[in-house]
């Protein structure tokens, strides 16, 4: 039986070791903390009881490999299906718009959705429209050297229509402005999301916090396939010859004897523990933080799941029933600001949006992801590395690597997937 090891238990990591685990492989998975998850997960909050989210995490129909791999693990009842386009827009004193693809056959339904988006006025829903059919004729060559902003405004994208959709949608789904985003990552975006069906639009929600919705079936998965994961053991070298990874040097043992090896940590991680492999140090990525605030309510108001804030500093609001989390993207410039001065932010908001009055807020907890995902700018779309590294034995995966995809869930599923598959594939080579 060939032996894998994997660096990293979020969902690169226990993706590659439910698909290699399943596959035969002797799967060990080495993870840092004492958690599953990576930078997907939760946990009770002691002051409130409540079950919260790291940070809220959406996925969509067009996410195939993360359904794919939820189906494996036994997950897939725990998520929140929907069959077609649905999201609700909030303008200040809880004016109400929604773009809902209607019963009509697709691509039908999401062109009646733009027409009744009356958040925009007759004329701004045509030019909207018009972008938006010619999406999927659009040459990456002639973009790719365009931000997401100069693309917009390229195509008479004017501020009222990209403050009621383009910005909400881009902000969330690439963390960053829109001035520093790459064109060419947001067709992608926009080509998966709109363009692979109807159902491929769809928000889908998890059911429970993040642990309870996938973490604790992937450990289960992996572990009725005599798969281990070792928490709390941190891989501190990794040593290499000419022919692969020799040894793995962790905070406990070091490891020899070793088949293949994937990294699923991200890249500031891994440089760390292979500080003079060149292939690494010519890659540099900068990051963007996720600023997520749970708020707990005398009364809730909301009867939505979830809602897009046009022209707020906050850009979703997802009720939970018992809580409400508050998402800010592209959020550097509150990390170093204290819990008050975002508590201000965040209820400034809630009174201008919601109506919600501060003496109706009863607790809450705020959570920063200071590096919640890399800035997709148009500069480092060469620059990501390859699942491959010239190391016969060692493999990447993780959201950073070229997936063609911004740092999302779906990203990292899918690189852990493919990195599962370069060990089955190279195993057959020895």
């Amino acid at each position: 039986m060939k032996k894998c090891i994997i660096i990293g238990g979020g969902l690169a990591g226990l993706t590659a070791a439910a698909f290699l685990s399943r596959s035969g492989f002797y799967v060990e998975v080495l993870e840092a903390s004492p958690k599953p998850g990576g930078r997907a997960y939760s946990f009770k909050d002691n002051d409130s009881g409540a079950v919260i989210d790291n940070g809220q995490h959406i996925m969509m129909g067009c996410y195939k490999e993360t359904l794919n791999f939820f189906k494996l693990i036994g997950a897939g009842e725990n998520l929140i299906y929907r069959d077609r386009l649905k999201v609700n827009f909030l303008k200040e004193n809880f004016n109400l718009f929604t773009l809902h693809a209607s019963p009509l056959p697709y691509p039908l339904n999401l062109v009646s959705a733009l027409l009744n988006y009356k958040v925009l006025s007759l004329h701004d829903r045509l030019l909207f429209l018009k972008f938006f059919l010619k999406l999927p004729f659009v040459s990456q060559r002639k973009i790719q050297d365009l931000s997401v902003f100069d693309w917009l405004i390229k195509e008479k994208q004017n501020e009222s229509i990209r403050k009621a959709f383009w910005e909400i949608l881009a902000v969330g789904a690439l963390n960053t402005n829109i001035k520093k985003a790459s064109a060419v990552t947001f067709l992608l975006v926009l080509k998966e999301i709109f363009f692979r069906g109807n159902k491929a639009a769809s928000i889908i929600l998890p059911k429970y916090g993040l642990s309870e919705t996938y973490c604790i079936n992937a450990v289960k998965f992996i572990e009725e396939y005599n798969g281990k994961i070792n928490f709390l053991e941190q891989v501190t070298a990794l040593n290499t010859t000419d022919d692969g990874i020799k040894e793995i040097v962790t905070n406990r043992r070091t490891i020899t004897g070793v088949d293949f090896v994937i990294s699923a940590v991200p890249l500031y991680a891994l440089k760390k523990i292979l500080p003079g492999w060149n292939t690494l140090n010519k890659i540099e990525l900068t990051y963007s933080s996720i600023v997520s605030i749970h708020i707990r309510l005398k009364k809730y108001k909301l009867t939505e799941d979830y809602y897009g804030l046009i022209n707020s500093r906050v850009h979703w609001i997802f009720n939970h029933h018992d809580h409400i989390t508050l998402v800010i993207s592209d959020a550097d410039e509150l990390v170093d600001k204290s819990k008050e001065e975002i508590l201000e932010i965040a209820s400034t908001e809630l009174k201008k949006f919601i109506n919600i009055n501060d003496d109706e807020i009863t607790s809450f907890k705020i959570i920063k992801e200071k590096r919640a995902t890399f800035v997709p700018a148009k500069d480092i779309l060469n620059c990501r590395p390859k699942q491959t590294t010239g190391l016969k034995n060692f493999f990447l995966a993780g959201d950073w690597v070229d997936t063609g995809l911004p740092s999302t869930i779906e990203s990292a599923v899918k690189s852990g997937k493919i990195a599962a598959e370069l060990v089955i594939r190279n195993s057959h080579y020895e």
